[in-house]
Order: structure tokens, then C-alpha cells, then sequence
């Protein structure tokens, strides 16, 4: 590693490459048959000559940390035509000798060797990400390392370049089992004006509301109409809040344009996020929206209504004539005698003969046909048995009653469903009709 930095600046590529090799644990020492000729060189030149030879063979005696020493050769000897090797063998034997194996170095040590070689960092980093021996600690600072060059060089780019060296750092902290941290995303991110890191770091960690946010306090109007669009669905808290901002001054509501804000006031009325009262304040709060942009949005607010409140007053009048059916055929039964007229069995389809038992509902039976005892007395069995064919209406009827007394008991029920509630008077009322506020009668 003491000579990297001058390798660098001469021959960057092979450099690199040897790099890569080295700490992707495929490096492997080259032995050449080298044949050393005598050279009878002038008597003058001999100190020259001499190190001339010596920085040629420069490369052959510069041994690699983590490397065992039987993989380093030696210089050669002069006078044979094979070039001897540090242990005894000949170039010729050394080719079936197999090289030692060793455990590449953590790429951490050679960062600060591709100082002012930003390109040949990058493709180093690309090339150990893609290896296999890399452990935790080693992932995550190439992960951080290799973002923090995308947004260096895109710092440096422009136009179309800038471009693609953004959609690379973006790429690379995509997904959500990314071994870089989040808050060394936003900090690089923040210190280099990467808006689309920042906004994704929030993404994933469903800081939907925050990342709206960060477009309104910046004055980012179409930024935030993209927000709105895409995180309106999962976040529908999203759309008063537009409606706050589309409003809060002239010139952003002429940015965003009355179709946005007209889309925004629909999706608040349909999926009922604000009550009409609460759409009034907010738009009255500033002087700048007029009556003819929410005249539409008012208009169908309260076309809708008078719609609501027609059908409740003919569903209030119908429950009225039947609840006053009810008590006119009650107030009868209780006065009058009934007439029962009946001729077929509805048990078993024959006609009626005696003896007969009739219910107050009109319904006549053989007695046979609902085995009531002709010994029983009015008071014991004959208040026993139930008409058949009003029997299932009956208990539907008893059931929901004793429902609603059961209910009525249960006040922390009551206080839940009106939490929950949007429309807390609707609630109130339902509730109400089934005796949650009712006073028990006293014994």
C-alpha cells in the first residue's frame, strides 16, 4: 500500500484491477521465465545500468500485505537460462506448484489510496459489492461509501449527467433490507441537495405526512400536488391539509389552479374527511378563495342534504302510520271481540273441525295438529303454546329487544362507537332510540 497512490496516478486502470483482485480474494502471483542476458555495458554506465535493472524488477520485489512469502519471487541470477524462485525451484517446476491461498484485507484500508481518483473509487466499490467474502461491517461502508460518491459525482455533473448518477444513488438504497443506516442517507442526502434520498428514507419508514410537509414549508407546490397524488390514498389526511396550503396564499392557489383545488374539495366530500362547517372555516380563514370556486362544492353539499332530509321525513312518517297501526289493532284486541274466520288449517291444510285453537294474530290450528292437552287449564298450557307461523317473526322480535337491553347496560360500548364515529349526532340519536339513556323502571 505504500506505493498505490503513485501506481494510481500512473496507470489507474491495471491499478484498480489489481485492486480488485486483490481484495475479492483472486489474486494470484504471476511468475515469468525471465532470461537475463549479459550486456557488456560501458565502463562509464555501469551505475546507470545497474539502476536501470533495479526499477524494472521494481514490481517483482514489492511483496502485498496478507500474502505468504512462497508467492513472492526473487530476483533472477545471472548466468542460467531459468530463473530461480525464493524457494529453491525453477520457473519450469513452479508452474504445478499452487498458489497459497489467503483472506483478502477489509476494503476500508484502501479507501484513502483512490484520494483524486474518484471514477476508479467508484468502479472498486461496484466490483467488491458484487463479491461474496464481504462481511456485515464491510457491506455497510461500501453500501455508504458508494452512495456518498454517486451524489459526489452528481455534485459535480450537470444536466444528463447529473441525471444518471442521481437514478444510481437512488437505486442503490431502494428496498427496505438495505445494511446502510437511514440517518447516514439523510445526512448525505441533506448535504448534498439529494431531495429524492431524503424523501425516500421517509417513504419507507411511512412518514407519508412529513414528506408533504417538507414540500409546503419549501413552497414546493407542484412537488406537493405530486406528494398528494401519490400518498393521498394510503394518508387521507393529506387532502385538508392541501386544502389548508392550496388556500394560504394567491400565489400557490394560481400555481395549483382551480381544477386541483376543485379535485381536492370532491375527494374531502366523498370520503367525508371534513364536515361542510369545517370546509367553511378553512376557506374563510384567508381572503383567498372565492365564493366561486366552492360554489360547485356548496352546491352539491347541500343538494345532497335536502335529499337526506326528505327521505329521513318519509321514513319518520312511514314509522309514524305503523306505530299508529300498531296501537289502533292493540287498543281493539284489548276493547273488542275478535272474529276468527279461518276454515283451513294452516298445520295441516284440512279443514277446521273441532276442537280448534285460535290465536289473537287470526291464525286458526287443530288442536291435534299443536298437540295442546284439552285438560289444560286457560292459565297453564293454553298461555304456553305460540302460534306457529308467527313464532319465528315473535322470537326476531324478543331477541332484538333483549339486545338493546343488554346494550343499554353497556355505556364503555357506547363511548367506543362514539370515539369511532364521524358523525357523532347520528350515533348519539341511534343509540338513544335503543334506550341507552333510558331510566329503569323502579320496583
Amino acid at each position: 500500500m505504500k506505493y498505490a497512490r503513485v501506481l494510481l496516478e500512473h496507470c489507474p486502470d491495471s491499478t484498480a484491477e489489481l485492486f480488485i483482485q486483490y481484495y475479492t480474494g483472486k489474486y494470484s502471483p504471476k511468475v515469468r521465465n525471465t532470461t537475463v542476458e549479459a550486456a557488456q555495458a560501458p565502463s562509464g554506465n555501469r551505475l546507470t545500468a545497474g539502476a536501470a535493472n533495479a526499477v524494472q524488477n521494481l514490481t517483482s520485489l514489492l511483496p502485498l500485505p496478507y500474502m505468504g512469502t512462497s508467492a513472492v519471487p526473487s530476483p533472477a541470477v545471472q548466468g542460467n537460462n531459468e530463473t530461480t524462485v525464493a524457494d529453491g525451484t525453477t520457473n519450469t517446476q513452479k508452474d504445478n506448484v499452487s498458489v497459497q491461498s489467503y483472506t483478502p484485507p477489509p476494503p476500508r484500508s484502501a479507501f484513502s489510496s483512490f484520494i483524486d481518483h474518484p471514477d476508479e473509487f467508484i468502479v472498486f466499490l461496484e466490483a467488491c459489492l458484487k463479491s461474496d467474502s464481504l462481511g456485515e461491517s464491510d457491506t455497510a461502508d461500501i453500501y455508504t461509501t458508494l452512495f456518498e460518491m454517486y451524489l459526489h459525482k452528481a455534485k459535480e455533473g450537470k444536466g444528463v449527467q447529473k441525471e444518471e448518477w442521481e437514478l444510481k444513488a437512488k437505486k442503490l438504497i431502494e428496498g427496505h433490507d438495505l445494511p446502510i443506516e437511514n440517518s447516514n442517507v439523510l445526512l448525505l442526502s441533506h448535504l448534498s441537495g439529494f431531495q429524492d434520498g431524503t424523501t425516500l428514507v421517509k417513504e419507507q419508514s411511512g412518514l407519508l405526512f412529513d414528506i408533504f410537509r417538507s414540500y409546503t414549508s419549501a413552497k414546493d407546490t407542484r412537488g406537493a400536488i405530486k406528494a398528494l397524488r401519490k400518498y393521498g390514498p394510503r394518508e387521507p389526511q393529506l387532502y385538508p391539509a392541501a386544502l389548508a396550503y392550496f388556500t394560504s396564499d394567491s400565489r400557490i392557489l394560481d400555481e395549483a389552479g382551480p381544477e386541483e383545488l376543485a379535485a381536492v374539495l370532491k375527494k374531502i366530500d366523498g370520503d367525508g374527511l371534513m364536515a361542510p362547517l369545517q370546509v367553511i372555516q378553512t376557506l374563510g380563514s384567508s381572503a383567498v378563495a372565492t365564493m366561486g370556486m366552492i360554489k360547485p362544492y356548496l352546491h352539491e353539499t347541500i343538494t345532497r342534504e335536502r335529499r337526506e332530509i326528505a327521505t329521513n321525513k318519509r321514513q319518520i312518517a312511514s314509522f309514524r302510520k305503523e306505530t299508529e297501526q300498531k296501537r289502533a289493532e292493540i287498543a281493539e284486541l284489548g276493547t273488542k271481540p275478535a272474529v276468527f274466520q279461518a276454515q283451513r288449517c294452516p298445520g295441516c291444510g284440512a279443514m277446521l273441525d273441532l276442537p280448534v285453537v285460535h290465536f289473537l294474530c287470526k291464525h286458526s290450528f287443530h288442536q291435534r295438529c299443536l298437540k295442546v292437552d284439552s285438560t289444560a287449564g286457560a292459565g297453564e298450557e293454553g298461555d304456553k303454546t305460540e302460534c306457529p307461523v308467527c313464532a319465528t317473526n315473535n322470537a326476531a322480535v324478543r331477541a332484538m329487544k333483549r339486545g338493546q337491553d343488554e346494550r343499554a347496560e353497556r355505556h364503555d360500548l357506547f363511548r367506543d362507537a362514539l370515539g369511532k364515529s364521524d358523525e357523532r349526532f347520528k350515533t348519539v340519536a341511534q343509540w338513544f332510540g335503543q334506550g341507552v339513556m333510558g331510566v329503569n323502571g323502579l320496583e
